[in-house]
């Protein structure tokens, strides 16, 4: 059984988006064995919770869940892809899709 409660904080960019939005996002999570969950300050100026589970195989981590605090739903569905401290992970703004592309660093 491990657990751990993680800091960090992430600096992203979002592509393909028409809107600006918040690109510093400080960050704090507790992970049980595989499952995920925590707090963060997200691209809406806002605070987003989350609860998910953590996939790891030699070459990238996956984040899947979900997570609240977005203006287009109370819940939205999460996934994150992750190789050593950078992330990638789709976006929706209105109805166009785009990329969230990050770097984030724990503490």
């Amino acid at each position: 059984m491990l657990k751990e409660i993680i800091l960090s904080i992430a600096l992203s960019s979002h592509m393909g988006f028409d809107n600006s939005y918040n690109e510093i996002h400080p960050h704090i999570r507790y992970k049980y064995d595989n499952n995920i969950t925590g707090l963060f300050y997200n691209s809406e100026r806002t605070i987003s919770f989350y609860i998910g589970k953590e996939y790891t195989n030699s070459k990238f981590t996956i984040d899947m869940g979900i997570v609240t605090g977005y203006d287009n739903a109370i819940i939205s569905p999460m996934i994150v892809i992750k190789k050593d401290n950078f992330f990638i992970m789709p976006g929706i703004e209105n109805k166009t899709i785009g990329l969230v592309l990050g770097y984030e660093h724990v503490f």
